[in-house]
């Protein structure tokens, strides 16, 4: 006959934000166990800005815990500073009684919330999630009396975000660098799906609608779609009676192939690098209008686009660029935030932007929910530009610009005690920015 099984229970209640080890004893041992003088929890954990310990080693914090009930003894935290960098410090934590919520709850009542928790007011997500993790569990073995100590190392992200060198044994969790030069073709199965599965409801509602108004296509019309992808735009234009000629191109082969399977011959579809425009259209004849969406932040050679489709197009001719706003949607310097408005009480939901002007590059994750939950991440690099890089390129490729829109997301939160706030806040601070130009003549 097979043995009862043992039933098992951690030795306290670690956060549920948090990653790392846990240890367990059998359900029916005494509850000392839990007394932080028998065991104990370590963290390393990242916050916002830089913590200050003053001349001593360490900095203690107090205050009551959410969910904690009121102890002889109030929760004390215990903080070391480790090293501060990118306006970010790295900490050895310890609490007792390490009640659930604890750490997050003191540093964020010291001014510094836990990087990635949003919940406490982190507006920042450089390591794409709550950067809080148990490193090393000590505790006296009930049995034996025994002191032991387990041990998992934080993450190699949490160091290199503040420009630190992780320590042998930390786990390198960057996702891993795409391994073709083709743009997005290393995406172009995840980006094929997202957009013809209908999850990108963006599109549908905002962005499409807004670049077919914005090009007013004439009857006849020759239109490029640059960076076309997969040939969404180009699936909508091709669907007016009085369409003239469409053309894309794009420099990832998995997605103009997977366009030319769902267009047929309703677009000329072309394997190029919108970097060279000349070269990937040949001789083809010039277009009346052209389009770029959602694209140019990811190729990095912005002037030279625009010089080729001042090329291409006929005096007269327009352009539509279409690019996620680059005041408040610029990739790891924006992040949403929450406050409380002093005259009202009533919660606001805002938009931070800790960096701007200056010019960069970064990697994100394009399916951060999914990735957060175990999938494989998704990521491209992203370019980031002010606006006034845009109009400069624009400029410099001979083009005028006539018309510069913000566009907002269209989705509603669902009902709950920060919904008004949330739909006040994503109607008033805009997603995208579009930008038409037109060649003189």
């Amino acid at each position: 006959m097979a043995g009862r099984r043992e039933r098992y229970r951690p030795i306290h209640e670690l956060d549920d934000r948090a990653s790392g080890v846990v240890a367990f004893v059998p359900a029916g041992e005494d509850d000392d166990i839990r007394d932080p003088i028998r065991s104990s929890t370590t963290y390393m954990v990242l916050v916002e800005g830089d913590f200050d310990t003053g001349d001593a080693p360490e900095r203690v914090l107090t205050g009551p815990v959410p969910g904690l009930k009121a102890k002889a003894s109030a929760p004390v935290t215990s903080v070391r500073k480790i090293q501060s960098g990118n306006g970010l410090t790295l900490l050895r934590v310890r609490a007792r009684p390490d009640a659930p919520g604890q750490v997050r709850t003191h540093l964020a009542a010291a001014g510094h919330p836990v990087l990635g928790d949003t919940e406490s007011g982190s507006m920042r997500d450089d390591v794409r999630r709550v950067a809080l993790h148990a490193e090393e569990i000590r505790l006296r073995h009930p049995g034996s009396g025994m002191s032991e100590r387990y041990r998992h190392p934080a993450p190699a992200s949490f160091y290199r975000a503040v420009d630190a060198t992780p320590p042998e044994g930390s786990e390198d969790d960057r996702p891993p660098a795409p391994t073709d030069a083709r743009g997005w073709d290393q995406v172009a199965g995840w980006y094929d799906d997202l957009i013809t599965s209908g999850s990108s409801d963006h599109h549908e509602k905002t962005v499409i609608p807004g670049v077919e108004r914005l090009l007013d296509l004439q009857a006849g019309e020759r239109f490029l779609d640059i960076a076309c992808g997969q040939g969404i735009l180009l699936d909508q234009l091709s669907r007016r009676p009085d369409h003239g000629p469409l053309v894309g191109i794009d420099a990832s082969p998995a997605l103009i192939e997977a366009g030319r399977r769902n267009l047929g011959d309703r677009a000329d579809l072309r394997i190029g690098d919108a970097r060279d425009l000349a070269g990937a259209l040949g001789d083809t004849e010039p277009f009346e209008a052209a389009a770029c969406v959602l694209a140019l932040m990811n190729i990095d050679d912005l002037l030279g686009v625009c010089r080729g489709i001042g090329a291409v197009l006929n005096p007269g001719g327009r352009f539509v660029a279409v690019v996620l706003h680059p005041a408040f949607r610029a990739p790891q310097t924006t992040a949403w935030g929450w406050t409380t408005d002093g005259r009202t009480g009533v919660a606001v939901q805002f938009r931070r932007v800790d960096r701007y002007l200056t010019e960069r590059s970064a990697e994100i994750v394009m399916n951060p929910g999914k990735a957060a939950a175990g999938k494989a991440a998704v990521t491209t690099t992203t370019h980031h530009r002010p606006i006034g890089a845009y109009v400069a390129a624009l400029s410099g490729a001979g083009l005028t610009i006539d018309t510069i829109e913000e566009w907002v997301s269209q989705r509603s939160s669902e009902p709950g005690p920060r919904a008004q706030a949330e739909n006040i806040a994503r109607a008033e601070i805009p997603m995208f920015m579009a930008i038409r130009a037109r060649k003189p003549g």
